[in-house]
């Protein structure tokens, strides 16, 4: 098939057809990949810097990785045999972990928050996951299940996992930035440049929001990787969270595995979460996910008097296991460690940051760059002109980097200003690294000129972009 036939076909026979919500040409039909590398059907050639999430840490078609799922699908599965491959995973996932995480619980795509939910239900006997989320600035934001607490933000998602319940942003009381810090000496909020709202504060009066004590507090990292707003933050949290008998429940579903230099993302922060979410996605499209507890609170979530298949989350079948996704799992931790990808993700890390630090002091379209190893973002802004949209200066940019042979992430209909995520997999060489970075420099550079020209040297002309960079 041609491209004009794959678009009838999708057109014809699809409930989307090849209608873009940005404005964009059709993507794309893939029809080889490599590591970083892909080629289209017409024959072009593109390097996938995050566009396709399955590449994010082997990039495609890793041999090994491919030899391992081919050989599981040789292999019956079945709940009433023990699996060695599930098995396998279990004890790789528990050698990987920080102690005294040990224990696992393996879960289809999307089940795994549910079920941490329902450990941490188990443990306390309080019900459901307040949840929080630093912004880049450093903000927290806290989130709920309850749909009932109304707030001016739209619903958004806060984690890659399927949310227990559609969460809103908890409303602010008026007068909350008056309110002083319970403790400054145990606190963070003094320690950090800038003024920013006292995490306690916030964690106090989103608790307080809540009409039942939650179980846990589910902490999702934000596009750099980082679990707290400013370091010291996330430790403040988990340590809050014990005082209030709560659990602290970490969703590693996108920085698991060493995309952030470190083999888990929690570990830049220094803390150990109480339960830990992960995912294993690793390059051709299989997935499994993980909850990772200690052996006291797996001891104590088997003993509750409510088990977990019967929590009101939902039944979940605890013995359940997809022997391929197991194997394929099991094979990419092998690689990751007997490659030494943990060390090279930190390498690309130190790239992004140099390189990206200096496109954001002489170009003007950028107002903030941030991030760790592979997971870096870059925000694009119009400056003090309200006629340029930094939201269309993201997808402008990323239509224009793919036409220039680099994907992107697209970005989100519901994301906030000109969010551009740059999520290289780990196997990507420093030559496709610069290959990838002059793409976006170029494209950058004609937008700028652009948009320098539209705007003119008055008061409204863009400023130099200022970048920060995580340390």
């Amino acid at each position: 098939m041609d491209a004009y036939e794959w678009q009838e076909a999708a057109a014809r026979w699809t409930v989307t057809g090849v209608a873009r919500h940005d404005g964009g040409a059709a993507p794309p039909v893939i029809a080889r990949a490599q590591g970083p590398v892909i080629h289209d059907t017409q024959g072009r050639r593109y390097l996938d810097f995050g566009a396709i999430p399955t590449g994010a840490v082997l990039g495609h078609n890793h041999p090994r990785y491919v030899t391992a799922v081919r050989q599981g699908l040789q292999v019956i599965g079945s709940d009433v045999f023990l699996d060695g491959d599930a098995l396998r995973l279990h004890r790789r996932l528990g050698e990987i972990l920080a102690p005294p995480l040990q224990k696992s619980i393996l879960a289809p795509r999307g089940e795994a928050t549910r079920l941490a939910a329902g450990i941490a239900q188990a443990v306390t006997g309080a019900t459901g996951l307040m949840a929080v989320c630093p912004a880049p600035d450093g903000v927290l934001r806290f989130f709920h299940p309850a749909a009932a607490i109304q707030a001016q933000a739209p619903i958004v998602p806060i984690a890659p996992n399927t949310p227990i319940a559609p969460m809103a942003p908890l409303a602010r009381p008026a007068g909350e930035a008056a309110r002083a810090c319970p403790d400054p000496a145990q606190c963070v909020c003094g320690k950090s440049p800038g003024e920013r709202p006292c995490p306690w504060v916030a964690f106090d009066t989103a608790l307080q929001a809540c009409k039942r004590k939650p179980a846990g507090l589910l902490m999702a990292p934000f596009a750099g990787g980082a679990f707290g707003g400013g370091y010291g933050c996330a430790r403040l949290l988990r340590r809050l969270c014990h005082q209030h008998g709560m659990l602290l429940v970490v969703d590693e579903s996108a920085t698991g595995y060493g995309r952030t230099g470190r083999m888990w993302g929690h570990q830049h922060d220094d803390i150990v979460p109480d339960i830990l979410i992960t995912s294993a996605s690793f390059g051709a499209g299989l997935s499994i996910d993980a909850v990772c507890v200690p052996p006291d609170i797996a001891e104590q979530a088997a003993s509750s008097r409510v088990p977990l298949h019967e929590a009101p989350y939902g039944a979940l079948d605890l013995g359940w296991h997809d022997p391929v996704a197991c194997a394929a799992a099991v094979t990419a931790i092998d690689i990751v460690q007997d490659e030494d990808l943990v060390a090279r993700a930190a390498a690309i890390g130190e790239h992004l940051k140099l390189r990206l630090g200096a496109m954001a002091l002489d170009k003007r379209l950028i107002g903030a760059v941030y991030g760790r190893g592979t997971l870096f973002t870059m925000e694009l802004t119009a400056g003090g002109n309200p006629g340029i949209s930094a939201r269309a200066l993201a997808r402008t940019f990323t239509c224009a980097c793919r036409d220039e042979g680099l994907l992107l992430p697209a970005p989100a209909i519901d994301a906030a200003g000109g969010v551009i995520h740059l999520a290289p997999p780990m196997v990507t060489t420093i030559t496709q690294l610069d290959e990838g970075l002059d793409i976006v420099d170029q494209v950058l550079r004609e937008m700028n000129d652009s948009v320098g020209a539209a705007t003119g040297s008055g008061q409204d002309a863009l400023q130099p972009g200022q970048h920060q960079l995580a340390q």
